[in-house]
């Protein structure tokens, strides 16, 4: 049975971090690797943070919540590690079991300061990315959703992380506790890896929703941004055949001439989450913007003839465009389109 337990928590050990390391660049996610980092470091050298806490006032200001956290520990043995794998889940059972309660009111204690981080995060985002045009109501619903999922990968991250952490360190099975430790390391290292060598930056979920607000906020100035973008590229076709590649994803200086045109209303990340389709590719007929939204919902788009005649009917364009995902492998602007200029 300890065998078993040992190779789930290794398990978890090696794909968890993982997992929410990737998430972070989908999420703003800085509050919840902040805790697990935090969390690792206090319990990992508890012994140290203890006694150094003890000869400084700031020390155990900073470290009091963990500290609190393990001592709980030492006099209440952890549960099975599974608990804390669901514990997400496990709601309705807190509400009618006292000490489950008390265990999860730790956690709270825990993650004070990634909410203070989430907080913070939040309010400069505002005043960043969604002024003018989107009102803090409509800021408020998309970062309540956003907490509570970073809420929630906090309690499944943090919980079966620090219980492991505490129960072999009360057990002195330090050998096994810093085989796991290298394991999440090396998990948060090959995600870190990963996230390096794509070549298309994340568009994050918190972008696209910002972008789908902005353009229902402001029908008309969106429009015309998305017009003038494809005007931009049509108005020179042979950087668009040059930019076109045989399956008509459209990218380069086309591309980049487009977003230059869809910075006029929309932010620079949600500018470079459209995408930009030309057919047939060798001699385009029609152009083709576009945002995925996530599934389950309709894309943005909006499309173009090369005669300047706009597409209003989805059933007009070319077979299999809409709908289509941003590109694995698509670039970031890494030099301006020929005609940019400075703006006024």
């Amino acid at each position: 049975m300890r065998t078993l337990d040992l190779l789930l928590r290794a398990t978890f050990f090696a794909f968890a971090p993982f997992v929410v390391t990737l998430a972070a660049a989908a999420f703003p996610m800085t509050a919840v690797l902040v805790n697990v980092v935090l969390a690792l470091a206090v319990f990992a050298f508890a012994e140290g943070v203890r006694s150094r806490a003890e000869r400084s006032r700031v020390v155990r200001v900073l470290v009091r919540k963990q500290l609190a956290f393990e001592a709980y520990y030492r006099e209440h043995p952890t549960g099975p590690f599974l608990y804390y794998i669901l514990s997400p889940l496990l709601f309705p059972y807190w509400l009618f079991q006292k000490e489950a309660r008390r265990e999860v009111l730790l956690y709270r204690d825990l993650t004070g300061g990634g909410v203070a981080i989430l907080l913070l995060t939040a309010g400069l985002d505002y005043f960043r990315s969604w002024r003018p045009h989107l009102t803090p109501g409509r800021f408020l619903l998309v970062w309540a959703v956003l907490f509570v999922v970073q809420t929630m990968l906090t309690l499944a991250l943090v919980a079966p992380i620090a219980t492991t952490i505490v129960k072999l360190h009360i057990e002195r099975r330090i050998v096994t506790l810093w085989l796991l430790i290298a394991l999440a390391a090396a998990s948060v290292g090959f995600a870190v890896y990963r996230l390096e060598h794509r070549k298309a930056p994340v568009v994050s979920w918190v972008t696209t929703e910002r972008l789908m607000l902005r353009t229902k906020a402001d029908p008309t100035a969106s429009r015309a941004a998305q017009i003038e973008a494809l005007r931009a590229v049509w108005s020179h076709p042979e950087e668009l055949v040059a930019s076109t590649d045989n399956r008509g994803w459209v990218e380069d200086d086309a591309l980049d001439r487009a977003e230059e045109s869809l910075e006029g209303f929309y932010k620079a990340d949600e500018a470079y989450a459209f995408t930009l389709h030309a057919l047939p590719p060798g001699a385009p007929e029609v152009l083709i913007l576009q945002c995925h939204l996530g599934w389950g919902r309709p894309a943005l788009w909006r499309a173009m003839r090369k005669d300047g005649r706009e597409i209003l009917n989805k059933d007009d364009l070319p077979p299999g465009v809409l709908g289509l995902q941003r590109k694995a492998t698509r670039k970031p602007p890494s030099h301006p389109a020929p005609y940019r200029a400075v703006r006024p």
